[in-house]
């Protein structure tokens, strides 16, 4: 069974330079990988200033700074516990409510070598690779492709009726008129008695039934883990940059084949933040 795992590729590009609400995590124990972990922060949409970061880079942080100090033996369920703890001190420390919709809230996928699982709670891409054979698990949430699908129908709308794509990228139109459902969004969160509701790391308590753990079978010798500013978690970072790349010049506001809860703002290098990180094993 293999055992040593080394992070071959990996990268964090933000949408605009020095705002990312994205972070890799990345630890050894005697030169071996003890953990991996990927996280993005939920972006903001309240316009609260905490400290200097916004919502999504605090939520991130305050998860960071768990798992840089939880022993990596921590098991599943113990693991999500513990970010869930340190979100709820960060709650109380900025005094924000427990009905607060617009509370900074995350998602992540945390790889335990030691434990042979991955620990997913949200929309994170996740790929395994055994033999020849890759198993993707796409980071996705029902609310997101109502929403997107009703962003992507009204921009439609307004192409065909000639609003060149330059004003829409600049004053994006569709992601006005799903604002108010992207506020209100997170009643759904973390709830385990409705079909669009969805896990998120916010500092309330994660229903089992929103914690993924995958198993890492004897046979699985590639991982890779991306945030979702990547169409996929792709076998290689020159190919999730090329497929993001091609989509984005096709299809900038992001209307098309994958349809987005917001587009490429004019100046970014993405429709959202972007962290990849692939790891192999002998």
């Amino acid at each position: 069974m293999h055992s040593h795992w080394t992070v071959t590729e990996s990268a964090e590009t933000p949408k605009a330079e020095g705002c990312s609400e994205d972070r890799l995590v990345v630890r050894h124990d005697r030169d071996e990988l003890a953990l991996l972990a990927v996280l993005d922060g939920a972006t903001d949409k309240s316009g609260r200033d905490y400290g200097g970061r916004t919502g999504g880079a605090l939520a991130a942080d305050t998860a960071v700074h768990t798992l840089t100090g939880i022993p990596v033996t921590t098991e599943p369920g113990d693991l999500v516990t513990a970010l869930t703890t340190g979100l709820a001190d960060m709650r109380t420390t900025w005094g924000i409510a427990p009905d607060d919709v617009l509370a900074p809230s995350a998602v992540a996928a945390v790889f335990l070598p030691a434990q042979r699982c991955i620990v997913r709670v949200g929309d994170v891409h996740l790929a395994l690779r055994t033999g020849d054979t890759w198993e993707h698990r796409p980071a996705q949430k029902a609310i997101d492709t109502i929403t997107a699908s009703a962003r992507a129908a009204y921009l439609t709308m307004l192409r065909l009726a000639g609003v060149p794509v330059d004003q829409l990228s600049t004053d994006d139109a569709g992601r006005k008129v799903i604002l108010p459902l992207l506020e209100q969004q997170n009643i759904l969160a973390n709830r385990d008695d409705h079909p669009l509701a969805f896990g998120v790391l916010d500092g309330r308590p994660v229903p089992t039934r929103h914690i993924e753990v995958i198993e890492i079978g004897p046979g699985v010798t590639e991982i890779v883990i991306a945030s979702d500013g990547y169409l996929s978690a792709a076998a290689t970072l020159p190919e999730a940059e090329e497929q993001l790349r091609t989509s984005l010049a096709e299809d900038p506001l992001r209307i098309g084949r994958f349809p987005a809860t917001k587009g490429v703002a004019p100046g970014a290098a993405g429709f959202d933040d972007r962290t990849y990180a692939r790891l192999v094993t002998p």
